[in-house]
């Protein structure tokens, strides 16, 4: 497959050993816990140590106790996991709180990287550092060898693990799809798929109109807060995410792309109707029971890429209307921009990162290590996302192979689709991995791949630096800046965009942008990182 203007960029993409890939591949030549017999194990009590966990939906994927995953996960690592629940709606704000009034659980995850929380975390010790020896952990040790776990260490310690998502970063396309109902745009009269944001919204204008099934079908609207951006933010070349180059200095890709292109094309669709006024309410369970009803033309959903789909909403759809998803809707493609390239979301192989809390001592920190070493073990992940062995994947000249009908997401709450336990180390690898065994239909990973393919050969990434991104600087770490809220601000404000865009940067230079800038390019020239 020949990538056309993709930039490998200074991350050095995170791609792990065959034998990490989804289930499959030979033993990796990291010996497991289990097969060393260390002289920790031997002396382990028979009594599993607890250990406090917020996942996003860890309550629904550790119900059962005597969920046959969830055993023989507490049998290999003697870790008995107690869930502190969060949701994809409220984690952000319950783990906030809880760092601040020191109720964190042991264990937890989120996107903090790059961010004033992680750098206050780790100076205020409200996070715990890995063991500075991890010998006795083998797999998560050459695991941490990964590009992101070496850039943000502090002190040469720690302080967070990765979680991979993808081989490499042109597979995060996979995390923004806009799907929209293609049966009722060909009702209204739609032959042919846009190729354009115009021919898009064009098409949601025509099916709006129609309403072919009379239910006052409104515009876009998003599965949880914060998507529109990957839609929207693309138009004008920005990479929210990023820090590139422009004008001889780094900065953040929200400050040097075309934000009154992206700006202004958010604006005219929500005015328009195309994205539904409610969109800034959107909560996860609603808006995907509004679209399920038929209630929105169109909407965007986070996830790993259309097989991610068919379990999230479209195993929901076939069963009410008694007909495929994968026959009503599609997947926008990826449209040009305002500059003509084809940009498209990204964020790094390894979204989120999983976090320990001060409070652990040193015997449950052990236990910790012991169990994320279990979990990038092969036997780990084989049990994650291929269940267990001889009861649903044999394995054959090496690699496993699911039993037909087994569905692991049907069969164990560990596997609860609502629940992210089971991806508590890395993410399920299906999407982007053909090898993983996955329960979605075969039309769906097609999908996938063509999702994928549509970025590597006509997607666009300019140059970006991740290792700029990393930097901790003290005004850089205090700098807060918002491209989501910024975004519904402008897109539903009255006064016209460009004013709003000079009012926004005027806020941003009152907080200290500019010297921030400076801070960064001076500490990126120190750590000898160049504009290539």
């Amino acid at each position: 497959m020949k990538l056309k203007k993709i930039i490998a960029l200074s991350l050095t993409a995170v791609m792990l050993p065959a034998s990490f890939i989804g289930c499959g591949g030979k033993e990796s030549n990291e010996t497991t816990q289990k097969e060393e017999g260390t002289d920790s194990q031997k002396e382990d009590s028979n009594e599993p140590v607890e250990v406090s966990i917020a996942i996003w939906g860890a309550e629904d994927g550790l119900s059962d106790p005597e969920d046959p995953i969830y055993k023989k996960l507490v049998e290999e690592t003697g870790v008995k996991l107690v869930p502190q629940n969060i949701t994809w709606d409220d984690s952000g704000q319950k783990i906030q709180l809880w760092a601040t009034n020191g109720q964190l659980p042991d264990i937890f995850v989120g996107d903090y990287v790059g961010t004033s929380f992680f750098t206050n975390w780790v100076d205020q010790g409200v996070i715990r550092a890995l063991p500075e020896n991890l010998d006795e952990y083998p797999n998560l040790k050459e695991y941490l060898k990964m590009d992101k776990a070496q850039a943000v260490k502090r002190d040469g310690k720690y302080y967070m693990i990765p979680r991979q998502t993808y081989g490499d970063i042109t597979y995060s396309v996979q995390d923004r799809n806009v799907v929209y109902r293609w049966d009722l745009a060909q009702k209204a009269g739609v032959t042919k798929e846009p190729e354009t944001y115009d021919e898009f919204r064009d098409m949601i204008k025509k099916i709006m109109e129609a309403d072919p099934e009379n239910k006052n079908i409104g515009g876009m609207t998003q599965a949880i807060p914060k998507l529109i951006d990957g839609f929207i933010y693309p138009y004008g070349g920005i990479l929210t995410q990023k820090w590139v180059e422009k004008d001889g200095q780094f900065m953040p890709s929200y400050f040097a792309g075309d934000m009154q292109a992206a700006m202004q094309l958010a604006r005219d669709m929500y005015q328009e109707g195309t994205i539904e006024k409610d969109i800034a309410l959107a909560k996860a369970d609603t808006s995907k029971e509004k679209f399920l009803q038929g209630q929105n033309a169109a909407m965007i959903f986070a996830g790993a890429g259309p097989s991610w789909l068919y379990h999230e909403i479209g195993k929901d759809y076939e069963q009410l209307y008694g007909r495929k998803f994968y026959d009503d809707i599609k997947i926008a493609k990826l449209f040009p921009c305002a500059d003509g390239n084809k940009y498209y979301f990204v964020d790094t192989e390894s979204w989120s990162e999983t976090y320990i809390s001060s409070s652990v001592d040193d015997e449950k920190m052990a236990a910790i290590c012991k169990l994320f070493d279990y979990l990038y073990s092969e036997d780990g992940r084989r049990l994650m996302f291929c269940g267990i062995e001889g009861e649903d994947y044999d394995m054959v000249d090496g690699k496993p192979v699911m039993k037909e009908g087994v569905v692991l997401g049907d069969k164990y709450a560990f596997k609860n689709p609502s629940s992210s336990i089971s991806s508590l180390a890395i993410w399920d690898p299906a999407s982007w991995d053909m090898e993983s065994p996955s329960a979605a239909p075969q039309e769906y990973r097609d999908l996938d791949v063509q999702r994928h393919q549509d970025a590597v050969e006509n997607g666009y990434l300019p140059k970006y630096y991740d290792a700029v991104r990393y930097l901790s600087t003290p005004k850089k770490d205090t700098f807060v800046y918002e491209p989501s809220d910024d975004l519904l601000q402008i897109m539903m404000g009255t006064e016209p965009v460009d004013e709003m865009i000079d009012d926004l940067m005027k806020k941003y230079e009152k907080k200290g942008l500019s010297e921030m800038l400076e801070e960064v390019n001076a500490a990126a020239k120190e750590a000898g990182v160049e504009i290539e």
